[in-house]
């Protein structure tokens, strides 16, 4: 079953490139996902080609033309986001990757955001055994279903594309993870946003404490566990400090 991985993106400058995208085409390229193509799909990023160096097509008319092993699909005209639950260039980006799957012939297309790692070898290869449905994983401090990772198999194409061409505005204040038709949830993998996690222990358990600078320290925020299958909305200071994050890029 051929398969397609790709995440959705916006760069805005080089720095955008190095910290965030130019880390997750590394990390997908060395940690094998079983996909033959990567895709940066892209809402008009004013960089993305200078910035990256990869193969650049227009992604509304030269889909057919995307061969490269990883390359970005640009649109020519921003939709960016407006507020939380408005974000129509994430929508736009992440449904026509059922028009790339039908044009290149794909049966499956694993969705993975850039600020996403997938850490563990059972969930990979979970991940990579599946061929039927739409599965996602878990966020249990939020307690929804984690989109930043998808996995969509061709069965459920058609519900995928129904969110496409605009229809996405129909949802307008509701976030993708209230909405999307998923067929299954993994809850048996451990990981989260860990990034959006505070420690609140004792005499600091409010949430009120957050607002004081010594509490933006590295010491009060959750860790990423060296068990994690998968970690979400990764951020600098994640890059900096966590094990579990070098010892995969050093894989």
């Amino acid at each position: 079953m051929k398969t397609l991985l790709f995440c959705t993106s916006y760069v805005g400058d080089q720095a955008a490139w190095t910290s965030r995208y130019a880390r997750w085409v590394d990390f997908y390229l060395r940690h094998d996902m079983g996909a033959e193509q990567l895709f940066l799909i892209d809402d008009a990023s004013p960089q993305v080609a200078q910035a990256s160096g990869l193969p650049c097509l227009n992604a509304q008319t030269e889909l057919a033309q995307a061969r490269h092993r990883v390359q970005v699909l640009r649109f020519q005209d921003r939709l960016g986001r407006s507020a939380r639950a408005v974000y129509p260039g994430w929508w736009r980006s992440f449904t026509h990757a059922a028009k790339l799957a039908r044009t290149l012939g794909a049966g499956k297309l694993i969705h993975v955001e850039s600020d996403a790692f997938i850490l563990s070898p059972r969930l990979r290869d979970r991940l990579q055994s599946l061929e039927e449905g739409w599965s996602v994983l878990w966020s249990a401090h939020h307690q929804m279903p984690e989109t930043a990772i998808q996995v969509i198999c061709e069965d459920q194409f058609e519900a995928l594309a129904a969110f496409g061409d605009g229809r996405w505005a129909a949802h307008d204040g509701r976030l993708a993870e209230h909405v999307l038709p998923f067929t299954q949830v993994l809850k048996e993998f451990r990981g989260d946003r860990y990034s959006e996690m505070k420690r609140h222990r004792g005499i600091f358990r409010s949430k009120k404490f957050d607002r004081v600078p010594m509490f933006q320290r590295n010491f009060f925020w959750q860790p990423i566990p060296t068990d994690a299958d998968f970690v979400t909305q990764t951020v600098e200071r994640q890059w900096q400090r966590c094990e579990t994050l070098q010892s995969c890029f050093r894989a």
